[in-house]
């Protein structure tokens, strides 16, 4: 009696245990078919709206110029419409003039996340410094949500002035309309130069043959063929003198030489007696 009844008590353990593994295995694929169903783009729950209100771009100290996108994000749960303005400073202040006669963008009334708020014309506004505000209305709330930038800097450049054509004369008037010029007073008359007078050249005699071969007459001191004292006894002696110096000098050059030659044999004599000997 004892063993049948340890016997079904072990049986009913098994079968609870079994139910308890059985009952965690469809658990499990219950959460597996959940998690591996196809999601459908209609069937997706939607997401929850949250409060954003910012300007990623230009950020503060930015220097503007030209057309600049106002980038940011404006979304509310009870989202109305939103606005972008400006106004001249460095900073928002309970001051600041807004320009509301000329937003760069007023009462838009769709969301915008990470896109283009709006877009500025820079060179509507004079350069100098500038601050941003996105103002953002909800339902139910008698005034709006607003985001600011500070020291934005607008530099455009300047443009350069066209320069106005000067105006030309008409091809068709007259030269009787034309100003008249004045008269010009006629020049000095030129002054005269007297040139001292030339000195008339004389004739000179020309030589006959016979005046060339007479004789010549030492005292006459600018006629004759050759100049005088040319063959005088000084002279004569002086050449003498001159061509005997000239020959000896010649003679002991060649008595040199001879001697030079002389001595040149008689070495080379001497050095094949001794090459021979």
């Amino acid at each position: 009696m004892v063993s049948q009844y340890a016997t079904q008590v072990d049986r009913q353990d098994r079968h609870r245990r079994a139910s308890r593994v059985i009952r965690t295995l469809g658990l499990l694929v219950v959460v597996l078919c959940m998690i591996v169903r196809p999601q459908h783009p209609g069937a997706a729950a939607p997401l929850t709206q949250d409060v954003v209100l910012v300007i990623t771009s230009p950020r503060e100290g930015s220097t503007l110029s030209g057309q600049v996108a106002i980038q940011g994000t404006a979304t509310h749960p009870s989202f109305v419409s939103y606005g972008v303005l400006y106004a001249p400073g460095t900073t928002v202040t309970g001051e600041t003039v807004w320009q509301e006669n000329n937003p760069i963008a007023w009462d838009v009334q769709t969301m915008v996340v990470n896109g283009v708020l709006g877009t500025w014309d820079t060179t509507q506004v004079p350069n100098g410094s500038y601050v941003l505000a996105l103002v953002m209305w909800e339902a139910g709330s008698g005034s709006p949500t607003a985001y600011f930038v500070n020291n934005l800097i607008v530099n455009n450049e300047e443009a350069t002035p066209t320069p106005e054509p000067s105006p030309t004369p008409d091809a068709e008037q007259t030269p009787d309309a034309l100003e008249p010029t004045a008269e010009l007073e006629p020049p000095p008359p030129a002054a005269t130069i007297v040139q001292p007078p030339t000195a008339t050249p004389r004739p000179t005699a020309t030589p006959s043959p016979d005046d060339i071969g007479g004789p010549i007459d030492e005292d006459d001191e600018g006629g004759g063929l050759f100049a005088p004292g040319l063959f005088s006894m000084d002279a004569i002696k002086e050449a003498a003198t001159l061509g005997a110096q000239l020959a000896f000098l010649i003679y002991a050059i060649g008595a040199l030489y001879v001697l030079a030659k002389a001595a040149i044999r008689y070495y080379l004599r001497q050095t094949r007696r001794k090459s021979s000997s």
